[in-house]
């Protein structure tokens, strides 16, 4: 097998593996024949050749399964679309293939045009894996928080305090709110406590505006067409948006945040967060964003990926592990007990 079609093919696979773990059965088995239809030099081969040397964190598996995903919700392919859950499909791999196959060879170059843009995502189920860190910095400091994110798309993040949660041992959050975390707590912080957001501002090198339909329909591409929950909490989101619009400004993050963070406010405790982020910024940004952070003394909250073989993500704050959570946001473990601090 040529070393680019088994690059391409491991890439297709290790998505398809996540995929099955994060509980899309469509998208694990789309994946796998995608793979299978690559190494036969079939139409993904002719779709992503050229690929071959992006780096894996790039995400090209997502950004071919959001292409296609847009265009059954942009309403370009009806036989697509009456397998596709988001769509009201029947969501059953085998017959979806082919189908999906056909759509790479009809719409190839519309395709091979959207891969070109990145993987712009906004998920808001992370919220619930780092709303404790939000929770502890207020306790730690008892001011009113100004929250800065870096890498954030559509901002739908920064709207963290509109959102409600809920767990066996308690419940935060406007109880009234279009979001609603009711599953996403296996051990969850503790929930009595206040937080006040005074000031919150993100930037994106293209953030997304989900004031406008187009912008919307980006992140919707994005969302896993079986998994109908996570769509109906951005669907949820983007509706709090729209009444409360964020500012992201398009910039890169260190530039942002040596500017930002010039200033400083002892009325205010600043968290600087981000979330699945630092894997698409190069080793001089991540140290440029590091000493801005340190330089301005402000809190740093974290939602990455873990370094452990486990696949989960870990919430850090000011580099101390608080709890970890599946890539999604759910799954939610936490570990600091700060009723001993």
């Amino acid at each position: 097998m040529p070393a680019a079609i088994e690059r391409l093919s491991q890439r297709l696979r290790r998505q398809a593996a996540w995929c099955s773990e994060l509980g899309s059965p469509l998208y694990a088995s789309l994946l796998e024949s995608a793979a299978d239809d690559l190494e036969l030099e079939g139409p993904v081969w002719e779709l992503l050749a050229g690929y071959e040397e992006e780096p894996g964190s790039a995400a090209l598996a997502l950004r071919l399964m959001g292409a296609v995903h847009r265009l059954v919700l942009e309403d370009d392919l009806p036989d697509l679309a009456r397998h596709y859950p988001s769509t009201g499909g029947d969501g059953d791999p085998g017959a979806t293939w082919p189908e999906f196959r056909q759509a790479l060879l009809e719409r190839r170059d519309r395709v091979r045009e959207l891969l070109r843009g990145g993987c712009q995502t906004n998920e808001v189920g992370r919220s619930a894996a780092m709303l404790g860190g939000f929770l502890e910095v207020a306790r730690r400091t008892r001011l009113p928080l100004r929250i800065i994110e870096i890498g954030a798309s559509a901002g739908l993040n920064l709207l963290w305090d509109r959102y409600r949660y809920e767990s066996a041992g308690g419940a935060w959050g406007d109880d009234t709110s279009a979001v609603r975390f009711t599953h996403s707590f296996e051990v969850s912080p503790p929930l009595n406590r206040t937080a006040a957001v005074v000031e919150r501002k993100g930037c994106d090198l293209s953030p997304v505006d989900v004031t406008s339909d187009q912008g919307a329909l980006t992140l919707r591409s994005f969302v896993w067409a079986d998994q109908l929950a996570r769509m109906a909490m951005l669907d949820g989101a983007i509706e709090i948006a729209r009444a409360s619009p964020v500012e992201v400004e398009r910039i890169g993050a260190a530039d942002f945040l040596e500017r930002k963070l010039t200033r400083s406010d002892p009325r205010v405790a600043t968290v600087v967060f981000h979330s699945v982020f630092m894997q698409y910024v190069d080793a001089a940004e991540r140290d440029r964003i590091a000493n801005a952070i340190d330089r301005a003394g402000v809190f740093h909250l974290s939602f990455e990926p873990g370094k452990t073989a486990e696949a989960r993500f870990e919430v850090r704050l000011n580099g101390e592990l608080l709890g970890t959570s599946l890539a999604h946001g759910t799954g939610v473990r936490w570990i600091v007990d700060s009723a001993l601090q």
